[in-house]
């Protein structure tokens, strides 16, 4: 079946004689440029690099240079075709990065430079730190435990198996 009707393609018309006898399809776009650059990388070692009463975050590195933290965190973890990192030197110093934020928040708590309540939070929400909970499990009076047994009691308290 032919028509006479222009079909759109990429912004701009075509008459089906110029289609030829298959539909032309367009290449698919892989989504905005970056906009990284090499500079990038040194500049976030600056940043993390800061002085202790300036606590430092990826967030605020990325609004000083124009992008969300997720584009820095995808930055980092870029892979090229051959499943590669595409910039090794910047996932390099995204790593580095963290390590200096988490060596600035330990010192600054322990100086007193942050709020304890600050720099517990913030080790359990931006560095992933968590508490750690032992449980031991004894026998009667603290004894250690000899061995588990079931029992099957019916709901007035009296042993099941003694039927």
């Amino acid at each position: 079946m032919t028509t006479d009707a222009p079909v759109k393609k990429r912004g701009r018309t075509k008459a089906p004689t110029e289609l030829g006898t298959a539909l032309e399809r367009p290449k698919p776009t892989l989504g905005r440029p970056t906009k990284y650059e090499d500079w990038m990388a040194d500049a976030m070692m600056k940043y993390f690099d800061s002085s202790v009463g300036d606590f430092p975050t990826l967030a605020g590195f990325a609004a000083s240079i124009g992008v969300s933290r997720d584009t820095l965190h995808d930055w980092s973890h870029a892979k090229n075709v051959s499943g590669d990192l595409r910039n090794p030197i910047f996932s390099d110093a995204y790593k580095k990065a963290k390590d200096l934020q988490e060596q600035n928040l330990v010192r600054g708590a322990l100086t007193g430079v942050y709020n304890p309540t600050f720099a517990i939070f913030t080790a359990k929400n931006v560095l992933g730190w968590r508490d750690k909970v032992e449980q031991e499990i004894t026998g009667k009076d603290g004894s250690p435990l000899a061995g588990i047994q079931v029992m099957f009691v019916n709901p007035d308290g009296t042993d099941r198996t003694e039927h």
